[in-house]
C-alpha cells in the first residue's frame, strides 16, 4: 500500500481514527486504518464497493465496535460504544440506508430520540413541530414538517436525515452518499449547505462515487482498496489518477466515446399522456424518438416525471392518450411481459424493491425471465446451456462468476446493480430503457456498465437512459431531453451540451 504526504494543515485534528480494524468471523472488512479529520474540511472516503468506507464511518459514527483500535475527539480516547455515545463527542452521520419511522411525520422523525418536553416534562408536539420548522427553513429544504415520511420520495427522505443530523451543531458530520437521491437542483443545495458548515469550523467526511463532487467540495481525500488505506491526496488530484488509486490498475477515460452510426427509429412516444395517479407525476403531451445505436438521455429534478415516462415505456403507467411505437409499430403493453415478449426491457431505478429477488442466487436473478423469452426459453431446464450463457452474461457485466451462486443480498450495490444488468441481456432486447442505473453505484462498477451500454449500443440496440447523474448523461449520450413539470422542455445534441444551459432548463 502506498501512503502519499499531503501539504500540513494548520488546525490539529478534531478526530482521529488510529489503526482501525473490523473483522467479521474469518473475513478482515477493516485493516487497520488510521485517519485524521480537522475542523473547517471536508475529507472525502474514497473506495470501490466493499472497500471499507461504510465499515470505516460506521465505527466513527458509533454504530459498530472496531475489533481494534480506537478513536480520538475531545477528551475521549477508545471506541464508541453506541451511536448516542458518539453524539455525546459531537459526531453524526447521515447514512446511505434511513433510519427513518415512515409512520411518523417529518417534525417527529427529525426530534425522535431527542424530543422536547413541555412544562409538565411530557412530550410535547408542538415545540417539536416548531423546533423541525426552524431547521427546515434555516437549511433551505422543501419540506413539509407534518407530511408523514411514508408519502415522500426519496430525495425528501434524504433531506429529513439531514435534518435529523443537524438538529445539534456537530462536531464532525458523516455524510455517505448524500446526493445518490437527490436531484441536480436538490445536490447544488446541499452543497451550498455543506460549504457553510465549513466555514462553521466543521469537520466533514464525505463519501461519494460521483467524481465530479470530489474537487467541487473536498479538501482531501484518502482513497481505500480491500479494507486497506491506500493513499492520502488532495481532491484536486485528477480523476483517473484517483481511479488508478482506487482499483490499482490504469484508466484512459471514464465514459466511451458513443458511436457515429445510428440506424432506423427503434422507439417513438408519441404525444404522450399518463393517467393520473396518487402520488406520481403527471406527464403530458410528451414525444421523442431512440434510432438504433442512439443513447438517448433524459434529465430532470426528482419529480419531473422522467421516471414515470420511462416506466410508461414497459407498460407500468397507464396511458390516458398518445402511443409508444416500437420498431414502426404501435403498442400497447398490458404487463411488462408483453414488452418484453416484444423486446423492449426496462431497468428498475429502485433495483432491491423492483428490481431483484434478494434472497435468491445471482444465477437465478439473471436468469429468471430469459427462462420464458430469448436464449434460455425451453419447457425444460438446461444446466449446460444455462451456465454457459450465465458465464457470458458475467463477463459482459464485469460480475465475478464464482459468486453466482450466492445471494444476492450479500453483494455490493456495485454487484447488485451489474446482476439487474445481466438479468436484461438475457433476452433478445432491441430498445433498453435505463432509470438510474448507476445510482448508488462505486466508479469501479460504473466504468463497467458503462461499457456495457456502450456495447449495446455498438450493437444496434436503442437506449433511453434516465439518470440524475448530469456528468454521466452529458458523457455517455448521443442527445439529451430535459423534462420539467411532467413535460420536454427542450433538446440538446451532443456537440451543444453545456452543463450551465442544460440545468437552467431543470426549472
Amino acid at each position: 500500500m502506498q501512503t502519499l504526504v499531503t501539504s500540513p494543515t494548520a488546525a490539529a485534528p478534531v478526530l482521529r481514527a488510529v489503526g482501525l480494524s473490523k473483522r467479521y468471523g474469518n473475513n478482515l472488512a477493516l485493516d487497520g486504518v488510521s485517519l485524521d479529520v480537522h475542523p473547517g474540511q471536508v475529507h472525502v472516503l474514497f473506495g470501490e464497493n466493499g472497500a471499507g468506507k461504510s465499515t470505516l464511518i460506521s465505527m466513527l459514527a458509533g454504530a459498530r465496535e472496531p475489533s481494534a483500535g480506537g478513536i480520538e475527539i475531545g477528551g475521549h480516547r477508545g471506541a464508541f460504544r453506541s451511536v448516542a455515545q458518539a453524539r455525546e463527542h459531537g459526531v453524526r452521520a447521515v447514512f446511505q440506508e434511513f433510519s427513518l419511522v415512515p409512520q411518523l411525520s417529518v417534525a417527529e422523525n427529525i426530534t425522535l430520540g431527542e424530543e422536547p418536553v413541555g412544562a409538565a416534562r411530557l412530550l410535547s408536539k408542538s415545540a417539536a413541530r416548531d423546533e423541525a420548522r426552524r431547521l427546515i427553513d434555516e437549511l433551505g429544504f422543501a419540506l413539509d414538517a407534518d407530511a408523514k415520511v411514508a408519502s415522500l420520495p426519496r430525495g425528501k427522505q434524504q433531506m429529513v436525515e439531514i435534518c435529523k443530523a443537524l438538529r445539534r451543531p456537530p462536531r464532525v458530520l458523516i455524510l455517505d452518499e448524500p446526493t445518490a437521491s437527490l436531484s441536480e437542483h436538490d445536490a447544488q443545495a446541499l452543497f451550498g449547505l455543506v460549504r457553510k458548515l465549513k466555514e462553521q469550523g466543521t469537520a466533514i467526511i464525505y463519501i461519494t462515487h460521483r467524481m465530479h463532487e470530489i474537487p467541487a467540495l473536498g479538501d482531501q481525500v484518502t482513497v481505500l482498496r480491500d479494507g486497506q488505506f491506500v493513499a492520502t491526496v488532495s481532491a484536486d488530484t485528477p480523476e483517473n489518477r484517483l481511479i488508478e488509486l482506487m482499483t490499482g490498475r490504469t484508466l484512459a477515460k471514464i465514459y466511451p466515446q458513443p458511436g457515429r452510426t445510428l440506424g432506423a427509429v427503434r422507439l417513438a412516444i408519441e404525444g404522450l399522456n399518463l393517467e393520473p395517479e396518487a402520488g406520481s407525476v403527471t406527464v403530458s403531451d410528451a414525444s421523442l424518438e431512440v434510432r438504433a445505436g442512439e443513447i438517448v438521455g433524459i434529465a430532470g429534478l426528482v419529480g419531473c416525471g422522467k421516471s414515470e415516462l420511462a416506466q410508461a415505456c414497459f407498460g407500468l403507467r397507464r396511458l390516458q392518450s398518445g402511443r409508444v411505437v416500437l420498431d414502426g409499430r404501435e403498442v400497447s403493453f398490458k404487463h411488462p411481459a408483453d414488452a418484453i415478449a416484444k423486446g423492449l426491457w426496462y431497468s428498475p431505478a429502485d433495483r432491491k424493491h423492483d428490481g431483484l429477488a434478494l434472497g435468491r442466487p445471482a444465477r437465478e436473478n439473471m436468469s429468471l425471465s430469459g427462462l420464458r423469452w430469448g436464449r434460455l426459453r425451453s419447457r425444460w431446464l438446461r444446466p449446460r446451456r444455462e451456465a454457459a450463457a450465465l458465464g457470458e452474461m458475467s463477463r459482459r457485466v464485469e460480475f465475478p462468476a464464482p459468486r453466482l451462486r450466492e445471494p444476492v443480498d450479500s453483494f455490493s450495490g456495485g454487484n447488485q446493480q451489474k446482476v439487474l444488468l445481466a438479468k436484461g441481456l438475457a433476452q433478445d432486447i432491441g430498445v433498453y430503457v435505463f432509470d438510474e442505473p448507476t445510482v448508488g453505484v462505486d466508479i469501479g462498477a460504473r466504468l463497467a456498465i458503462y461499457h456495457c451500454l456502450a456495447e449495446l449500443s455498438a450493437a444496434g440496440a436503442a437506449i433511453l437512459l434516465v439518470s440524475s447523474d448530469l456528468p454521466e448523461l452529458m458523457g455517455m449520450t448521443h442527445r439529451l431531453l430535459v423534462m420539467n413539470n411532467g413535460r420536454i422542455a427542450c433538446e440538446f445534441q451532443r456537440g451543444d451540451y453545456d452543463e450551465h444551459r442544460i440545468l437552467e432548463q431543470f426549472f
